[in-house]
C-alpha cells in the first residue's frame, strides 16, 4: 500500500514539474494546469479537473505499476482502502470549500442526502473505473502499455472538457459564483489549506 501511495503521489508531482519545465505530460493533467491562470473557472472546477486526472488516470497506472509481475487482484484490498481514505476526505473538502463559498454550508445542509449520494456514487464510479483500467493495464503487454495509457488519457481529457465547458446555463452560474470569489486560485487554495 505504501508503494502504491508513493507511485500515485509521484504521478501528480512529476506532472506538475514537467508542466513547469515545458516537458510533455498527459493531456488530462495539461488541461488542469492550463486553466490555473484563467479567471472565469471556479475553485470547484479546478478541483474536479485535477481529481479527474489524478483518480481516473493516475490511480489505475499506479496500481498497474505496483503489480508488475504479480497478480493485480492481490492489490484490490489495498486499492479499496486508498479509495476509502479519499472518500473520507470529501466532508473536509466541503468544509474547506465553505470558506470560499459561504453559502455552500447552507446548500449542503439542504441537499445533504442528495449531496452524499452523488459524492459517494461518483467516487464509486471513479474508483471502479480506475480499478478496471488498472486490471486492463496489468494485462497489457509492455509494448502496448504506453498506447493504453494514451487511449485512457484521451477519454479522461474528454471528461475534463465537460467540467471546463459544461454548457451555457452551468457556465453562467459558475460565472456568477466566480464573481463572488475573492483572490487568485493560489490564494483560495492557501485559504483552503489553512
Amino acid at each position: 500500500m505504501e508503494k502504491l501511495d508513493i507511485i500515485f503521489a509521484k504521478r501528480y508531482i512529476d506532472a506538475y514539474y514537467n508542466y513547469k519545465n515545458n516537458t510533455p505530460i498527459t493531456s488530462s493533467w495539461e488541461k488542469a494546469f492550463n486553466i490555473t491562470n484563467k479567471y472565469w473557472y471556479i475553485v470547484l472546477q479546478h478541483l474536479l479537473v485535477g481529481m479527474n486526472a489524478h483518480i481516473n488516470l493516475d490511480l489505475g497506472i499506479a496500481a498497474a505499476e505496483v503489480s508488475k509481475g504479480q497478480n493485480i487482484q492481490n492489490l484490490h484490498d489495498d486499492f479499496n482502502k486508498i479509495n476509502e481514505i479519499l472518500s473520507s476526505l470529501v466532508n473536509d473538502v466541503q468544509d474547506d470549500l465553505s470558506k470560499v463559498y459561504p453559502f455552500l454550508k447552507k446548500i449542503l445542509v439542504w441537499t445533504k442526502n442528495v449531496d452524499d449520494f452523488l459524492v459517494d456514487f461518483s467516487m464509486e464510479l471513479a474508483r471502479n473505473g480506475a480499478w478496471d483500467f488498472a486490471v486492463e493495464l496489468a494485462n497489457t503487454p509492455a509494448s502496448e502499455f504506453e498506447n493504453a495509457v494514451q487511449n485512457r488519457d484521451i477519454k479522461i481529457t474528454e471528461k475534463a472538457d465537460l467540467v471546463i465547458s459544461p454548457g451555457f446555463i452551468p457556465q453562467l452560474i459558475f460565472m456568477i459564483i466566480r464573481i463572488s470569489e475573492r483572490g487568485t486560485v493560489a490564494q483560495k487554495i492557501n485559504d483552503l489549506t489553512d
